[in-house]
């Protein structure tokens, strides 16, 4: 027979604008249930704890006359989200009634999210989103990409304004200024068509996937000796609209003269 799932009331924190609200909730024992005696923890304040994470175990309090020597079996109290434990409600030994708060957790706001996967938490958001597939506020604050070549790290609007503060900061001390330079007609020339009484030196030829058309890739005149000089004024962010795996395909290859496009100077942005 499964435990009844703990009950929750709700905490601090008003209505917002978008994102979900972080608060507190308070974990209960089920309205309709019979009264428990407290006899263990699973968890301190502080714990990290995920959906269906046991809190403590319960001993059900009989309620019938005559049943005082049999022993029911021991309840688990889980909680029903992920988040941190702030604070325990009851003592070991204590009868908690239905209803009667148990223990205080501050719910996680999922403000980094790798690949589904909370890096806060530990909670796999693809399970809850998939259990709660028609609810209308988002289970994760984290909704900007912030890595060009990792498109599924995603932190939250807080993370990403301390991170463009931060690099803010770098580019001060570094005393540079960033500069966005377009890849295609302008550092490079990528064509299908191959001319073949053209030299291949410097040329590059490449798929991007099997079946894919054969691509043909130039630096532009004078390239290297651009990306060489203009490097030690700025920091250079080549931008594209190709496609990602074009992008960093070109930007991970040595073309004419050994030169990386990429790698030593540049930081890849694809639209």
């Amino acid at each position: 027979m499964e435990d009844p799932p703990a009950d929750f009331g709700g905490g601090g924190g008003g209505a917002a604008a978008e994102g979900p609200v972080v608060q507190v909730a308070d974990i209960c024992w089920p309205a309709g249930a019979l009264p428990v005696r407290l006899i263990e923890w699973k968890v301190k304040a502080g714990s990290l704890v995920n959906v269906d994470s046991v809190l403590a175990l319960c001993a059900p309090i009989p309620q019938e006359k005559g049943t005082d020597g049999a022993r029911l079996p021991e309840k688990k109290v889980k909680s029903d989200r992920a988040g941190i434990v702030k604070e325990l409600c009851s003592q070991l030994g204590q009868v908690i009634s239905p209803g009667g708060i148990i223990v205080r957790i501050e719910e996680c706001s999922h403000p980094i999210v790798m690949k589904g996967l909370c890096a806060e938490c530990g909670q796999d958001l693809t399970q809850l989103q998939s259990t709660n597939g028609n609810q209308q506020t988002p289970i994760s604050t984290a909704t900007v990409s912030m890595v060009h070549s990792v498109p599924e790290l995603m932190v939250s609007s807080e993370q990403a304004e301390q991170l463009g503060r931060e690099d803010q900061q770098r580019l001060h001390r570094n005393k540079k200024l960033v500069l966005m330079v377009d890849l295609d007609q302008t550092l490079i020339h990528t064509t299908e068509q191959h001319c073949q009484r053209m030299s291949n030196k410097g040329i590059f030829h490449f798929q991007l996937g099997r079946g894919e058309p054969m691509l043909h890739t130039r630096l532009r005149p004078h390239c290297k000796e651009f990306l060489e000089k203009i490097a030690k004024l700025y920091e250079l962010h080549v931008f594209t609209f190709g496609s990602r795996l074009y992008a960093h395909t070109i930007a991970g290859k040595d073309l004419y003269s050994g030169c990386p496009v990429q790698s030593q100077y540049i930081t890849v942005h694809v639209s």
